[in-house]
């Protein structure tokens, strides 16, 4: 017999001191409130040498004796069934997951955590997280606030942080996240990390506001959310005192002129007069109010043309792979900006063409359509003793394009994500894959995956996805299938670009 057999039988004797028959207890336990109260039996010095709360509980003659000079403690607190666990524990140093809900685990915990049983509540926050993660995340607020309640539950509040860290838009998704309480959101729209899109934060922030039980002054009928003009003023006067907690701590410089006319300008009444002015002043003027203002959130992607949902994207086709956001994975460093940095085919030799494993992207002026394409290598033109054109192979290159997103100035603000209680963030990736268009490299057409030209930009094939001499002059690119899969872009005629970004990729 080894030693884990050994510990095991005698767990199995110690626990029978638990039987009705076992006539020797000395301690009465009383558990529970009418109807649901229980009494336990047990032992003195059992109770003493395992539990430290019991320890001290006699130790310092918080218990009184009975008739029969037993001792007797009352717990109202705490149910019988979650008790008869813990005392099976203190007897066995067992507690098995089965058939047991997390929100059973959670009841043992919280009953643990007040008897100071530090390796219980180690054990069964194990058991949480890895049986029962999907809880976790679809109640992260109730778990983010009650764990950071109980100084003991370490590995629940690395479990938040992580998921903050890693994963925030699962988070805001969760059915729960309007139960946060105000100072753990806000902490959250704090932090330098938080990996967000800044209108994303706004928008968290709006729907938290506007499904706070107090903020209709507590009346159970009924508002419309998402049309402001028929809130009455209490509501108004709620609302806006809860905004104002979060409005220093919203970066609204880094949120377009067009996210800001349609999501951000129509709570103008409830902003901070210099917080919205100072706004305002960044879009007529960027280059000066830069340094007063908090940088990007560390971690995003510095882009003026793709969001969080685009990066995604194009992570899953580089990994080929259908993980949400598995943009985790991949590092993307900006290297040009057309409109910092030129947009002719000298610049873009002279300032990248020997960088590998890149992704171009550009915006199609006046269509607004965003097109790109995935090089592993490079564009360098390295046959120094031929200056003529030729050709690369590559098989696990793509191009591809986005649509325009549907903002306009002139339209009446749409506020209908103001109606629920959630932003779905996974809806609108899976509505940005189903209107995108991926092509890959033709298996058959490898060896031409792209043309290398000292004259022009990137060419994907040779017309798949054209750049010439200066990509903002008109006629200058095209998009016309060839060598690659599929067509990218219906209309095969010229266009020039007002927009375009080169990035290097890593992994992380």
């Amino acid at each position: 017999m080894d030693d884990i057999e050994l510990i095991t039988k005698f767990s199995e004797k110690l626990g029978k001191l638990l039987d009705d028959d076992v006539d020797d207890y000395n301690v009465k336990l009383i558990i529970g409130q009418e109807p649901n109260k229980r009494l336990f039996k047990a032992h003195l010095y059992i109770l003493r040498v395992i539990c430290p709360y019991f320890h001290t509980a006699f130790k310092r003659g918080w218990c009184k004796k009975d008739d029969d000079g037993s001792f007797f403690i009352e717990k109202p607190n705490i149910k019988p069934e979650v008790f008869e666990v813990i005392l099976k524990y203190l007897y066995t140093g067992t507690l098995s997951f089965d058939k047991k809900s997390p929100d059973f685990l959670i009841e043992i915990l919280v009953a643990s955590d007040e008897f100071i049983l530090h390796e219980l509540c180690s054990h069964i926050e194990t058991g949480l997280i890895k049986f029962h993660s999907m809880y976790l995340s679809q109640n992260f607020s109730h778990i983010l606030h009650i764990s950071f309640k109980h100084t003991l539950w370490n590995q629940l509040q690395e479990f938040c942080l992580t998921k903050i860290d890693k994963d925030p838009q699962s988070i805001f998704e969760s059915t729960d996240f309007t139960r946060l309480l105000l100072n753990p959101l806000k902490d959250m729209i704090k932090r330098d990390d938080l990996f967000l899109e800044e209108i994303d934060i706004w928008r968290v922030v709006i729907i938290w506001c506007i499904n706070q039980p107090n903020l209709n002054g507590g009346q159970k009928s009924q508002f419309n959310k998402d049309d402001i003009n028929r809130w009455s003023r209490k509501t108004k006067s709620n609302f806006s005192k809860m905004l104002k907690e979060f409005t220093p701590f919203i970066r609204f410089h880094h949120i377009t002129y067009k996210e800001f006319h349609e999501n951000v300008k129509p709570f103008k009444e409830f902003i901070q007069q210099d917080i919205y002015e100072q706004t305002l002043w960044y879009y007529i003027n960027p280059t000066l109010s830069r340094k007063q203002l908090a940088p990007i959130r560390t971690g995003l992607f510095d882009s003026a043309l793709l969001k969080l949902k685009h990066f995604s994207l194009i992570c899953n086709w580089i990994n080929k792979s259908s993980e949400l956001y598995s943009y985790s994975t991949l590092r993307f460093e900006l290297k040009i900006r057309g409109t910092l940095d030129g947009f002719t085919a000298d610049i873009f030799h002279n300032k990248f063409e020997r960088l590998e494993n890149t992704i171009v992207v550009m915006r199609v002026k006046d269509t607004g359509e965003l097109i790109g394409g995935y090089n592993p290598w490079s564009f360098e033109h390295d046959r120094w003793r031929d200056s003529s054109d030729f050709w690369r192979y590559e098989q696990s290159s793509f191009i591809f394009s986005f649509p325009r997103e549907s903002i306009s100035l002139t339209n009446k603000n749409n506020l209908s994500w103001m109606k629920h209680n959630k932003i779905n963030f996974k809806m609108e990736l899976k509505n940005l894959e189903s209107k995108s268009k991926l092509s890959r490299i033709d298996p058959n057409h490898t060896s031409k995956a792209f043309c290398i030209s000292q004259d022009t930009g990137p060419q994907f094939g040779k017309t798949d996805l054209f750049m010439g001499k200066n990509f903002n002059s008109p006629l200058n690119c095209s998009c016309i299938q060839q060598y690659y899969m599929d067509k990218i872009r219906d209309d095969e005629s010229g266009f020039c670009v007002d927009e375009y970004e080169i990035f290097q990729i890593f992994k992380k």
